[in-house]
């Protein structure tokens, strides 16, 4: 395994406190294992560049906290921070870590603590940058305002209301106290760089309240008489939270307490603290190593040529597996209710397409088409030792499946598409033109509400950009504001590749292709779908392909098309 090169992984508990649950891990680096814990609300992500300044002397291990990033929450409305201390032993024992380093910012820096605190065994010296000590007032006043409930609603104006909140923390703290002496002293970022945090908030959810609040509410002065690891507590005089230094006056012998300087100068303090204490560890036995989970979907990482490929599976039955494949502007989250409608009738896994959900971007620069995601796709399940399959594709997820089936029709045994993209040439026109219309993120947050009305009306129109009378979808609504805010969260995660993709399936010769396919295939839509009648009319067009409609509910999809896998 590449030590340069940050990679992903997904560590299994299938047994802890909390019942089965995954960790979602970045690492990198050589030498002795240094475990990152990251901010609120963000994830593993916000300790990228400290990894790439500290892989030459650590092992570099950051898991992403429960409840943040892709890591499974506790499931509990309320934890403390000896529960995140906890959690955090099941993951060293996941990946076969004995004991390592630990270095925390901000709700990290109180995790790093609290692990010290309760669990020394296990930790070698800790490094708190941006420790919490607050007074029973200021606790009081956050645990009340900092955290309100997150929930999408159907304007989207809870979109509004996330990146107001994420733009006025890089300008006040606390975010929702507008006063000169709550002024923040630095460059606020890109609009571009406030996106990826408005995304990791997006990928936590509600339960963003669970972690913040741990960290809030722990007594961090009594933890610091008790340690008994080295331990450096600090922050950059640019950290609000340097203010509260001065009110540690009582400690353990082996807590040491200094202001950091500037950024750069304080990580440069941490790293020199552990690197003086850091004795050797022995390197972790599972590191990298996913473990499966029974009787659900779990997640791993695969790693193909030019990065890594995210797959959402389940090995519980025998049999040749089912790929099931997501459209454009969408990724395995969405068609998760698909997959898990196959658990313990076959083998099923669901693959993040490149450049959407959670996948790398391998796809060539300017070479975004059919074939190449199908190329991706094959490449991936070659690395996972995947001989013969069956497939399920939606919407565009469909058309890669076709090509897939020319490029390997020995592997791939039987075909569904569903909901088939069947337009004549004046509409594909029509959509090239205006269905995949530029969101990029703008600093005052206006992208997300368009994201949102675009994808929400794509359940009011056809197309979604034609809004009259003609384009009225009279069938059932399909608008549920939790449904669109998962897809919002695809789109902008896809960072544009939904558009390319998208243009992709417009631009494929589906006909030229159905004609030529001799792999056994159906084309099935449920009553709901606003495109039911072009698939319908493919199947009269290519009789070959036989028609078949599904049940409304996508986890009944699996069963209803087992007959035709297991002809």
């Amino acid at each position: 395994m590449a030590v340069n090169r940050i990679t992903r992984h997904f560590a299994t508990i299938p047994h802890g406190r909390w019942g089965a649950r995954q960790v979602h891990y970045r690492q990198v680096g050589r030498g002795p294992v240094l475990l990152c814990f990251h901010q609120s609300p963000l994830s593993s992500r916000d300790m990228l560049p400290t990894m790439e300044k500290w892989k030459k002397h650590f092992t570099c291990i950051a898991p992403d906290t429960p409840g943040f990033g892709l890591s499974d929450p506790l499931g509990v409305d309320c934890a403390e921070m000896a529960d995140f201390a906890d959690a955090a032993v099941e993951f060293m024992d996941a990946i076969g870590l004995d004991r390592a380093a630990a270095y925390g910012f901000h709700t990290g820096a109180m995790i790093s603590v609290a692990l010290a605190e309760k669990h020394p065994q296990r930790v070698v010296c800790a490094a708190a940058n941006g420790y919490v000590v607050l007074t029973d007032d200021e606790r009081a006043d956050l645990v009340k305002n900092y955290l309100p409930a997150f929930k999408p609603s159907w304007d989207g104006s809870h979109l509004t209301w996330l990146w107001a909140r994420m733009r006025e923390q890089t300008i006040f703290f606390p975010w929702y106290r507008k006063t000169l002496a709550d002024r923040l002293d630095f460059d606020v970022p890109s609009a571009e760089a406030l996106q990826e945090g408005v995304l990791d908030f997006l990928r936590s959810g509600d339960h963003y309240r669970v972690g913040y609040r741990a960290a809030f509410t722990m007594r961090s002065d009594a933890a610091l008489l008790k340690l008994k690891v080295p331990t450096l507590i600090t922050a950059s005089s640019a950290d609000p939270l340097a203010a509260q230094l001065p009110r540690i006056v009582r400690k353990a012998d082996k807590v040491i307490v200094q202001e950091g300087g500037n950024i750069d100068q304080t990580l440069r303090l941490c790293r020199d603290f552990l690197q003086r204490h850091h004795r050797a560890a022995k390197q972790p036995r599972q590191l990298g190593i996913t473990q499966p989970l029974q009787g659900r979907l779990w997640s791993e990482f695969v790693s193909v040529p030019g990065g890594q490929v995210r797959v959402q599976r389940n090995t519980d039955a025998k049999g040749r597996p089912v790929i099931v494949q997501h459209d454009a502007a969408s990724s395995s989250d969405i068609v998760a209710p698909i997959a898990r409608g196959f658990i313990g009738l076959r083998p099923v896994i669901a693959v993040d397409l490149p450049g959407h959900g959670e996948s790398d971007n391998l796809l060539p620069a300017g070479k975004v088409t059919v074939a190449t995601y199908a190329k991706a796709l094959r490449a991936v399940l070659k690395a996972m030792d995947v001989q013969e399959f069956d497939f399920i594709g939606t919407w565009g997820g469909g058309l890669v499946g076709l090509e897939l089936a020319h490029m390997a029709p020995k592997q791939l045994r039987r075909l569904v598409m569903c909901d088939v993209l069947y337009f004549d040439a004046k509409l594909q026109a029509d959509l090239k033109l205006h269905y995949t219309p530029d969101i990029s993120p703008v600093w005052y947050g206006g992208h997300l509400l368009q994201a949102w009305h675009l994808l929400r009306d794509q359940g009011l129109f056809w197309p979604w950009y034609r809004r009259t009378r003609a384009g009225i979808l009279r069938k059932p609504l399909f608008i549920d504001s939790n449904m669109v805010h998962g897809r919002v969260l695809d789109l902008m995660r896809s960072k544009g590749m939904w558009r390319k993709a998208y243009q992709a399936h417009f631009s494929y010769p589906l006909k030229t292709r159905l004609r030529s396919s001799r792999v056994p295939m159906l084309v099935a839509a449920p009553a709901w779908d606003p495109q039911i009648e072009d698939t319908q009319r493919v199947a009269r067009d290519f009789p070959q392909a036989p028609f078949h409609q599904l049940p409304d509910a996508m986890d009944r999809w699996g069963k209803a098309l087992l007959p035709f896998f297991n002809a």
